[in-house]
């Protein structure tokens, strides 16, 4: 095996494993979607070719793709809420911030982002990763990959062998016969 073949896997591996230790909340005895679906808005910008640098901004394009994945799986009582997981996957290995110029203090002193977008732009110029996840997020077959594990983590019972079913899975009319 040779030697880039290994960095992809263990870059991969350090990752999920990461992701598995991740702290999320569990209200309500179930595991919160919000920062697995934060990493899958990443994976799609990275799949749209808006990310050509380690730099992701909070802006338009990250909470629609957020919105669009969290919309499609969100369990009722889940907000759609971006900030929260852009914020808190700092307590993650692999996620950091980079800190406005001379707000250092302001950023040090946040324990959430308060459920808004203030917060963040006031404080944050933009997330970063680190090395080895940015590595994975950068290979186009180490993404999937990665986007496999973080669907199979939202839902244990996805198979990515199947065809896609013929009818969906989640319906436009939520609450209608």
């Amino acid at each position: 095996m040779n030697e880039d073949l290994e960095d992809k896997e263990k870059n991969l591996s350090t990752l999920k494993s990461e992701i598995q230790q991740m702290q999320r909340d569990n209200t309500h005895g179930a595991k919160k979607p919000h920062k697995l679906v934060m990493q899958l808005a990443v994976i799609d910008l990275f799949d749209k070719g808006n990310l050509k640098e380690n730099k992701i901004y909070f802006n338009h394009d990250l909470i629609e793709s957020f919105a669009n994945i969290f919309n499609l799986i969100h369990a009722r009582g889940d907000w759609n809420q971006p900030a929260p997981p852009f914020f808190h996957l700092r307590t993650s290995k692999f996620w950091h911030h980079q800190i406005k110029p001379n707000r250092e203090i302001q950023y040090s002193k946040l324990t959430t982002s308060g459920g808004g977008t203030r917060r963040i732009l006031d404080n944050i110029e933009y997330a970063y990763f680190s090395n080895y996840c940015y590595a994975v997020m950068s290979d186009k077959e180490s993404r999937q990959e990665f986007r496999e594990f973080l669907v199979s983590a939202l839902n244990p019972y996805a198979n990515f062998t199947d065809p896609a079913p013929v009818t969906p899975l989640i319906s436009k009319k939520r609450g209608r016969p």
